[in-house]
This record gives C-alpha cells, sequence and structure tokens, in this order.
C-alpha cells in the first residue's frame, strides 16, 4: 500500500480560528498529473462593459467588462495520458475561449477547477466527517481537545455534534479552533484550469495559454483646468484599469481597446472561496457558560448586535476596496494604435495589473484648448415650469487645428478653474466615445445663478384647437454674460407660432439661443396652438 502523509493545515477565521492540514498527493496520481510553472510573460488586454454608461463609475465588486489574457509558460511533460493544470489563472476564466498552443499532442479535453481552498470549502468538504476542536480558556489558558462531527454546512451558523450534544461553532465565548483531518480532493488554493493531453514522450515545451475572463473594466478619466480667462482649458486624460478578479497578473503588458466589439453575455460562475459567517443562537440556548462569566464581568455587550438579543460572530474579510486614485511617481503614457475600427491604447512598460484594484496611466496631454461655456435648458413648449436651473456645459472641437484632434474614450471628466492662485473645483461630467472632428459636449453641473421659468400668459380655445400664450423668462444673476441654448419640443399636435424671437431647429425640437447680459434677463413669446 502506498503511504500517505499528513500535515497540519491551519487556517483562522475571526480571532479564533480553524485549522487545517495539507494532504500530501499520492505517487500514483502525481505521475498523471503536471502543474505548470508560473508564466515567464502575460499580456493582459481589458475591454469595456458595453452596457455601461459614461456617467456611470466602475465598481470593484461588480465589473461588467472583460479581458484578454495571454500567457507563456514553460512545463516539462512526461510520457502517457497527462493532467496538465495552469494554476494561477484569472478566476473569471471563460473555459471555452481557452487556447493552448504549443502543446506536442493534442488537447483531449479542458476544465476550469472552481473549487477553490477557502474556509467555507474546506468546511463543506468535511460535512458529516469527524473533526477535531481545539479550545482555549481566555481566563485560564487550559486548552482542551475533543472530537466532533460537521453537522451542517457553511452557508449560516455552523453545528457541530460532540458527545456531549449539539452546538454551535464559536459560540461558548471560548477562543475555538478547528483542525481537519485532511483537505478534501480537488480542491485548490488558485483557480485552476486543467486539461488532459496525450504525450508519446517526454518532452519540455513553451506553451501559450489565451483566454478571456470576466470581472475587468476601463475606462478613461479627464482632468481639464480652465484659463483664468474662462476661454480655453487645458486638457490631461488617464486610461484607468480595473481588476476586480482574485488574481493579480505581474510585469503584464497592458493594453485597453476603445469601441464595442460584438460579444454575448458569459454567465460564468467565479471560482472564488467564502469565507464563513459564524451565527450562534440567543443567550442561554446554546452552550454559554463563558459568556456568563463576560456578562458578570459587565462586558458581554461587545457580543451582541445593537438589539442585544443575538451574538453574532463573522469571519469575513472585506477585501478589494476601490484604491484610491494618485499620479505615478513617474508619468508613463499609454500609445495610441489602430485595431480595425476600434482603438487600442498600449501602455508601454510592463505594469502589475493587481487583484482588487485600479490602476491609471496618462493617456494625453494638450493645453490651450478653445472652449465655450453654454448653459442648457429644455422644457415642453407647454409645460409650465419656476426658476429652474440651466445646466452649465463645456463646449469644445475635436480637431487638431483646435489642440485635439484625437480619439476620446468614453469616461468622466474633472474640471477646475485656479481663482485668487487657488485651484477649485467648477464640477463634474462625462462623455460618450468621440472620433475626430467631432464636437465635444460635458455638462459639469447646474447654474444656481442662470434660470428660466415658462408661464402661461392666457388661452384661447374652440372646438377644434387651444391657442395658449407662453412667456419663457431666462435670468442671468451673474457678474458674467450668459450663452444659452434652449429646446423647446412640442406634441405631434401642437404647433409653435408667432415667436418673438427667431427659433432655430435642433434635434427635431424649436431651438433658441440668446446671450443674456449680467445681471439681466431676456424674454420669448409665442403662441402654441393644440389640436383638439
Amino acid at each position: 500500500m502506498m503511504r500517505r502523509a499528513l500535515f497540519a493545515f491551519l487556517l483562522f477565521v475571526g480571532w479564533a480560528g480553524i485549522a487545517a492540514p495539507a494532504l500530501a498527493q499520492a505517487s500514483e496520481w502525481a505521475r498523471q498529473t503536471v502543474t505548470s510553472e508560473a508564466p515567464s510573460s502575460v499580456s493582459v488586454t481589458v475591454y469595456r462593459d458595453p452596457n455601461r454608461q459614461a456617467e456611470n463609475g466602475m465598481n470593484l465588486r461588480y465589473l461588467g467588462g472583460y479581458a484578454l489574457v495571454t500567457e507563456q509558460r514553460t512545463i516539462t511533460l512526461p510520457a502517457g495520458e497527462i493532467d496538465l493544470r495552469f494554476e494561477g489563472v484569472a478566476g473569471g476564466i471563460i473555459p471555452q475561449s481557452a487556447i493552448v498552443t504549443g502543446m506536442p499532442s493534442a488537447v483531449i479535453e479542458k476544465n476550469r477547477d472552481a473549487a477553490l481552498l477557502s474556509p467555507s470549502a474546506l468546511l463543506n468538504g468535511h460535512l458529516g466527517r469527524g473533526v477535531t476542536i481545539r479550545r482555549t480558556s481566555g481566563a485560564t489558558g487550559a486548552v482542551t481537545e475533543f472530537n466532533a462531527e460537521i453537522r451542517t454546512d457553511a452557508s449560516g451558523g455552523v453545528v457541530i455534534q460532540t458527545a456531549e450534544g449539539f452546538e454551535a461553532l464559536q459560540c461558548t465565548g471560548l477562543n475555538e479552533t478547528l483542525i481537519y483531518p485532511s483537505i478534501p480532493k480537488g480542491l485548490s488554493d488558485k483557480p485552476t484550469l486543467s486539461i488532459k493531453s496525450r504525450v508519446s514522450e517526454p518532452t519540455r515545451a513553451t506553451v501559450t495559454l489565451s483566454y478571456l475572463a470576466t470581472g475587468f473594466d476601463w475606462q478613461a478619466n479627464y482632468v481639464a483646468d480652465v484659463s483664468a480667462d474662462g476661454k480655453s482649458l487645458n486638457l490631461f486624460s488617464w486610461v484607468t484599469l480595473a481588476n476586480g478578479d482574485e488574481t493579480s497578473f505581474a510585469n503584464a503588458q497592458a493594453q485597453t481597446v476603445a469601441g464595442q466589439p460584438n460579444k454575448q453575455r458569459d454567465n460564468i460562475a467565479p471560482a472564488t472561496g467564502r469565507a464563513i459567517a459564524l451565527r450562534c443562537w440567543p443567550q442561554a440556548t446554546t452552550s454559554d457558560i463563558e459568556l456568563r462569566k463576560r456578562a458578570a464581568l459587565g462586558d458581554l455587550s461587545s457580543w451582541r448586535t445593537e438589539d442585544q438579543d443575538v451574538i453574532t460572530v463573522t469571519a469575513k474579510r472585506m477585501s478589494g476596496a476601490l484604491m484610491e486614485m494618485a499620479a505615478p511617481v513617474s508619468i508613463v503614457q499609454a500609445k495610441q494604435e489602430e485595431l480595425g475600427d476600434l482603438k487600442l491604447y498600449r501602455i508601454p512598460l510592463p505594469v502589475t495589473v493587481a487583484s482588487q484594484s485600479q490602476k491609471q496611466v496618462a493617456m494625453f496631454e494638450k493645453t490651450a484648448i478653445p472652449f465655450v461655456q453654454i448653459y442648457e435648458g429644455e422644457i415642453g413648449a407647454s409645460r409650465y415650469a419656476e426658476a429652474v436651473p440651466f445646466s452649465t456645459t463645456l463646449r469644445f472641437q475635436n480637431k487638431k487645428r483646435d489642440g485635439l484632434g484625437l480619439a476620446m474614450p468614453a469616461g468622466k471628466m474633472v474640471a477646475f478653474r485656479s481663482v485668487s492662485g487657488e485651484r477649485l473645483l467648477l464640477g463634474e461630467g462625462s462623455l460618450e466615445d468621440k472620433a475626430v472632428g467631432e464636437e465635444v459636449e460635458v455638462t459639469i453641473g447646474q447654474s444656481p445663478l442662470v434660470r428660466y421659468s415658462l408661464t402661461s400668459l392666457g388661452q384661447v380655445e374652440t372646438k377644434k384647437r387651444r391657442t395658449m400664450d407662453m412667456r419663457l423668462t431666462v435670468t442671468n444673476a451673474s457678474p458674467h454674460s450668459a450663452l444659452v441654448e434652449f429646446r423647446l419640443p412640442s406634441n405631434d399636435n401642437e404647433t409653435l407660432s408667432k415667436p418673438s424671437r427667431k427659433l432655430g431647429r435642433k434635434d427635431g425640437a424649436d431651438f433658441w439661443t440668446v446671450t443674456v447680459p449680467a445681471n439681466s434677463e431676456r424674454i420669448l413669446t409665442y403662441n402654441l396652438i393644440r389640436r383638439l
């Protein structure tokens, strides 16, 4: 018989911890299984979430984009049928997209091994089996060990059975540790892709693994500094990469793709191990000797919830908090390249695309771009309104003659202006993908000083129609003149006639452009005829 050695594997949960040993693999199984070396090189190309609007920021807890990951690994292959394991792939790997080239023979089968070693997987793997409980008294330091069986899984409160009966794990108030006799077969501490192949003779090969993975995204971020005279701005842009996966990619060649290539949704369950949430019964319905001691000492409140009726212990560890964006020590600028009808932005130096984090790399910097600040508003031609603020919008042309003339990927923009030597925030907005030659408009907020109201001066109604006399008033309480653009859309059964000022047409609606001097107002009157 083959001898199998068991090693203690300790896994701490909460303040007390849960322990388990690492299990040596059988030699027969090891001869058939090959684990590849770590990648010698890796490339990560990130595609944006096609359903996320530019005004919506990225959420690391749910990233709807994806990445194309390409790795090179060197492996030593024995002769015969082998199970080749690629450990450390992205947890969100789409197995059906994986391609392995450079193998000496064809791939028979490929699988994503989703069973990760985690507190929950370890506990669930021993459901109904024997474990050892080690308890340490906080008062005396005395350590006791005894046998127990796990009776519930890790989805809720964990119940164990001992010689004295049933109890909830870690509800005695004592420090408790679970000691497992082995690691359940198939668990891995890294996301793994495995393939089956037949090798005719021993060989050492360098293979290339390429696959798509979910849980990534990227966007552009722009910083605009408005000049003192308010006529031009300097524009600095970032490429912001987001990796919501549990796997990090060190020294990777990273690039992003702007545009929306057609790709269907992939319902791939991430291979992420979970922690254990431990809940205890209300006080006095399970082992509570230590709790009563603590109550007598007056420090029981720290063990209870706010409503003081359930004692809750959780081992869940929050990870992947949104990284605070900061400028890098040195500016590395992404290079734009053509990718068919798409744009590719390549980061020229290797970077680490770290797990549960964001990374920023400069995209471009342009100065002295002429722009105009406009105040935009819209209201139905027959609707009434009082003192509604206009939206403040920055408008400029994406043309080379104006200092730009390059592709602008969708993203957010923050605008600043210096006042008395101090850089102050004007507002924040967003823009969709803009091609060379297009007009760019970014709404950065609302103006409390430039407002409009729409009122009725009276109406006349007959059997066939109703005629309403309308008055639109635009007021500017600021010390500067305001360029106003106002849309007056109407219904199919309505006609706007006899305006007091000439109107244009834009996007199928009547359109009024007017400059309102400082501390003054402008008025537009018109008749609205509604067919009954």
